[in-house]
């Protein structure tokens, strides 16, 4: 097949993990682009003409990172990019710069995202300041990718649903009340997810946790394991304590020829979508449902030429199960197939924004040994409310890159009013009940619809009312809201 000259590929791709402290996020992401350089098999060549360093945010002071990575390239001359926050950044970017590539506007560039949480906390807890290379006074970057919009409510913020671990668990247990799931069966169901992507991270030589664990070793609570929201203990959770990166290089196919790449290092972007869901939690159809990831989903399958059978390779994020678990329904991928190359964002790990990364090289990795296979890899930010999605393949695709926003399709969508004031009688939507220190039920964060389907957040501290939310499903009971402060949003803790 002849490749159009502007055919974005992808030629390198580097991952590194930093299992000794004093990980520095700069100092990383140079390193695993040096490892992308590596990896397109002429680094040289292909050093000397990077026009574009592109970023994902991250948790660090940086305003401009990707002008100090490039000036350790030795490309001082290079472009610049960051985008705001997100998981579904990578994908977006990876996105943006195939578009780019694709319209003749620009080259060669680095895509790279690293964090270094697990130094930040290390230091945190012996009372030191973190290492951070010094900045130039009033540094920006050339570009900025990505919306900056607020995704909760000043609401959401008091009654604490804000802290996404809460939310995830609140759309954990509405599937568990969609499906009609006893607690003990929905556990153990969830539980035997999370195992099997532990046996997959630990095939993964990049994965962080390469241990396989058994579906009783993931839902049982213990010192190591501690409950953190109903129904998740920590072996459920994103896992942010690490110092982790990767890099990818993209060009033009005319570009990788002229360089010198040779043809078994290139992969093809066949497609990329994105879009947004309603903004907040407040206004959000239904906690367990996300039309936009099922838009972005459609749009770049549909865009690609192909259906999600067709892609071998799949990743789909996962900081919490019902991530997992919405995505298969809204996209209709078969619960019984794998749903990670990684091992997920608890057993690969999920470095804040900069988790797609791993599966982004992980999939160049695998598509090389499988030139003839296709990968479908999903991004998620906030609570459900960003999503990416790219397909990705070992040879070139017929109608070249293309991308979508199905955006104005997920704005037409019913949403939910905002309340305007307290109710009294309202119906328990769903709810989840956090932990202490010490493994013991502290407080319960729940959702009400009151009689028009408007939401109102609640929450309880009564230990009774806990142990009965812990052991039965409450959802679709009736709930007095007498206390008017609660459904504004006043949480115990701030009473």
């Amino acid at each position: 097949m002849t490749i159009d000259p502007r055919t974005p590929v992808i030629i390198g791709a580097g991952q590194i993990n930093d299992r000794d402290f004093g990980s520095e996020p700069v100092d990383l992401m140079t390193r695993c682009s040096e490892a992308a350089l590596d990896d397109t098999g002429a680094s040289a060549t292909v050093r000397s003409a990077i026009e574009a360093v592109r970023v994902v945010w991250g948790i660090w002071p940086y305003q401009d990172p990707g002008r100090l990575v490039a000036e350790r390239l030795g490309r001082t001359d290079a472009r610049t990019t960051l985008t705001t926050m997100g998981g579904n950044q990578v994908y977006d970017l990876v996105s943006d710069t195939a578009t780019r590539i694709a319209d003749g506007s620009l080259d060669v560039a680095v895509v790279c995202a690293a964090e270094s949480m697990r130094t930040r906390r290390a230091d945190h807890a012996r009372g030191v300041d973190t290492h951070y290379i010094e900045e130039a006074d009033g540094a920006a970057p050339d570009d900025v990718i990505g919306s900056q919009r607020p995704l909760t409510t000043d609401a959401e913020d008091a009654i604490g649903v804000h802290h996404p671990v809460r939310f995830y668990a609140m759309a954990e247990t509405a599937v568990r009340h969609r499906l009609g799931e006893p607690i003990d069966e929905h556990r153990r169901r969830v539980a035997s997810m999370w195992s099997r992507a532990s046996e997959i991270a630990a095939a993964n030589p990049h994965a962080w946790l390469q241990r396989a664990q058994t579906a009783d070793d993931t839902a049982r609570a213990g010192e190591h394991n501690r409950p953190i929201a109903s129904p998740y203990p920590k072996y459920m959770t994103s896992n942010l304590n690490v110092d982790q990166g990767g890099a990818v290089i993209m060009c033009a196919a005319e570009a990788a020829e002229r360089l010198g790449v040779p043809r078994d290092r290139w992969i093809f972007p066949l497609a990329a979508s994105g879009a947004a869901d309603h903004p907040t939690m407040t206004t959000r159809w239904a906690f367990d449902e996300s039309p936009a990831m099922r838009l972005v989903g459609r749009d770049a399958l549909g865009l690609a030429g192909v259906d999600i059978d067709d892609c071998a390779l799949l990743d789909l994020y996962s900081c919490f199960p019902i991530a997992v678990q919405v995505a298969q329904r809204e996209l209709d991928i078969d619960p019984a197939r794998d749903w990670t190359i990684t091992g997920g964002l608890t057993f690969a790990a999920g470095p804040m924004n900069c988790y797609c990364i791993l599966p982004l090289t992980r999939a160049v990795e695998m598509l090389r040994a499988s030139p003839t296979q296709r990968a479908f890899l999903t991004g998620n930010g906030g609570y459900f409310s960003k999503h990416s999605a790219l397909v990705l393949a070992g040879e070139p695709g017929t109608g070249g890159f293309r991308s979508s926003s199905p955006q104005a399709e997920v704005d037409a969508l019913p949403s939910r009013p905002t309340p305007d004031e307290p109710v009294r009688e309202a119906t328990i939507e769903t709810y989840t009940v956090t932990y202490d220190r010490d493994m013991q039920p502290e407080r319960a964060i729940l959702a009400c619809l009151d009689e028009e389907g408007r939401r109102h957040w609640t929450d309880r501290t009564e230990r009774a009312f806990l142990d009965d939310l812990l052991a039965t499903d409450a959802c679709g009971e009736p709930i007095d809201l007498t206390d008017a402060a609660r459904t504004t949003g006043t949480s115990a803790a701030d009473r």
